[in-house]
């Protein structure tokens, strides 16, 4: 990977410049400080939410179009291609999800980087190149043996982290399922540029970058298949679906350690 010494050098710099301006800054989530008891004790009844993503839904009507198209899909053609796809020896499932994996951890250690965290930056590098090399081109995924395990990191998070864009609304798109603004922007920005030049040292094609994401996409679908059988038996799917991938994208975006509010921190018992 093309990581010059000055660009780490300068991240770096920007880095730690960004975590002592955070040290010296007093977080007060709930806006207490300037706030009366009456006030306090107004809102500990009904706890603020401490969620990046909007819990407004303004485009509500179209996201249920786009969901109900997806079930169809889901229903007649999806759910058959999944099932064939596992019948696929296990094996052969394995060293594809790793291969196609083992592509986007370059991503993932340079998110990683830009998000200020430097050790799981550079474990993803380290990953990358012990797969890539001694992994059959990363067919094998012996960094995770290795005590390396993929973070899994984004451009959509990396753009929460730098503030840009503290709250997103849901969002669901024909195929891809349920996304968020921000995470779109991010999903775009990763797909057009390529940062650290993989595709072209692997000397890949427009053609080949577009199977990519393809087969990352198909990939994940398969691995949720099963949660959408489950999803259509809940009295309102739609409502589900949207809730649980608020929870599960707000956990990605505090890497699995959201904020909860005090009232949550009491002792009931």
């Amino acid at each position: 990977m093309k990581f010059s010494l000055v660009t780490l050098t300068f991240l770096t710099f920007l880095l730690s410049f960004k975590a002592v301006a955070e040290e010296e800054t007093v977080i007060d989530p709930f806006g207490w400080t300037n706030t009366s008891s009456n006030e306090i004790a107004d809102q500990v009844v009904s706890p603020p939410l401490l969620k990046p993503i909007s819990s407004e839904d303004p485009y509500e009507a179209f996201n249920r179009t786009m969901f109900d198209f997806n079930l169809a899909f889901h229903n007649n053609l999806g759910r058959p291609l999944a099932n064939t796809y596992r019948h696929i020896p296990q094996p052969a499932r394995t060293g594809l999800e790793n291969f196609i994996g083992n592509l986007r951890e370059p991503f993932s250690a340079l998110n990683s980087l830009l998000q200020g965290n430097i050790e799981d930056g550079l474990g993803g590098i380290m990953r990358f190149a012990l797969n890539t090399t001694f992994g059959l081109g990363g067919v094998l995924d012996i960094a995770s043996e290795a005590g390396l395990p993929s973070k899994n990191e984004d451009f959509g998070q990396t753009l929460f982290v730098w503030g840009l864009w503290k709250e997103s609304h849901y969002l669901v798109l024909p195929f891809l399922g349920p996304t968020t603004f921000r995470n779109l922007t991010g999903t775009i920005s990763e797909s057009i540029f390529d940062p650290i030049d993989i595709y072209d040292q692997a000397n890949f094609s427009s053609e080949q970058r577009l199977a990519f994401y393809v087969s990352s996409g198909f990939l994940a679908y398969v691995r949720f298949a099963p949660l959408l059988d489950e999803l259509q038996k809940q009295p309102e799917p739609y409502i589900f679906a949207r809730e649980s991938y608020i929870q599960y994208r707000v956990g990605q975006l505090y890497n699995g350690q959201p904020p909860v509010s005090d009232i949550d921190q009491f002792n009931i018992d």
